[in-house]
């Protein structure tokens, strides 16, 4: 019998944390800096699984943090619907995401006793993670750490406003009212492209349309009330891989939310 890569991960979802004993020497570490550090929550996007992560919990390891702080979720139906509201046979909703995102956290804070914990997302994690926060989680979430993640949309269009990713649909015009587009309490990072990231583009061309203006440009993934950085020309992916991002002063320093919106450019 042949197993499909669905069934193998269903297989896996049933463990709703991938979480490994093997660990490394934490160097340079004192107890009083690894207590400091939350427990990381890493959550895979758009029809992706944990295991994406391993590179970045392999970095993360060797710059000092605890194997044991860090995590990662596999959604059960990784892939987003064409319109949200309509059920599709594999795919999951927003709140469908919203929902085994809460209880990975709920699980996470009971395994570690932490109070709060960090959320790392990539692309439509990010979209899970803003919706859990902005939905009642804030106090339960110190970092919200977002990479290439879609904010305004992949397309802001009048039609197909029941995608998860249309700028102009309920979705995301919900997570982004009013004038600040974060939520008080959790400090928000948000990382993308110079310009390089095929799902914020001004034309339509990855998403099949081309010539047809997306209404979004490489500046979609940033929030007005984040403190917003620009990675230099890297790819969709490359936010959530490259070693920059992940330093442990940039994701894991005990900060207060900023209060306003920057920008700074890092090499890759």
């Amino acid at each position: 019998m042949s197993l499909s890569r669905r069934t193998i991960l269903r297989g896996i979802g049933a463990l709703p944390l991938l979480a490994g004993d093997f660990r490394l020497p934490a160097f340079a570490e004192t107890a009083a800096s690894v207590s400091e550090i939350p427990p990381m929550l890493f959550v895979h996007g758009n029809g992706d699984h944990a295991a994406v992560w391993i590179t970045t919990l392999w970095r993360m390891e060797s710059n000092g943090v605890p194997r044991e702080r860090m995590f990662a979720i596999n959604f059960t139906d990784p892939l987003a619907r064409a319109d949200d509201k309509v059920a599709q046979p594999d795919r999951s909703s927003t709140e469908d995401q919203r929902r085994e995102l809460s209880e990975a956290i709920a699980a996470l804070k009971r395994k570690t006793g932490a109070a709060r914990v960090a959320l790392v997302g990539n692309s439509r994690g990010g979209n899970a993670i803003r919706s859990y926060i902005k939905h009642g989680g804030s106090n339960d979430i110190s970092h919200a750490v977002l990479c290439g993640v879609p904010n305004h949309g992949v397309f802001a269009w009048d039609e197909g406003l029941g995608n998860e990713f249309n700028g102009r649909g309920p979705f995301l015009q919900g997570l982004n009212e009013g004038d600040s587009e974060v939520v008080p309490g959790p400090a928000f990072l948000t990382l993308r492209s110079d310009g390089l990231d095929k799902y914020a583009q001004p034309d339509g061309r990855f998403i099949g349309k081309p010539g047809t203006p997306t209404g979004i440009t490489s500046d979609g993934p940033a929030l007005n009330g984040a403190t917003n950085l620009v990675l230099g020309a890297v790819d969709h992916a490359r936010p959530r891989f490259i070693r920059a991002p992940f330093a442990r002063s940039t994701v894991l320093s005990p900060v207060a939310s900023p209060t306003g919106s920057a920008s700074q450019r890092n090499r890759p």
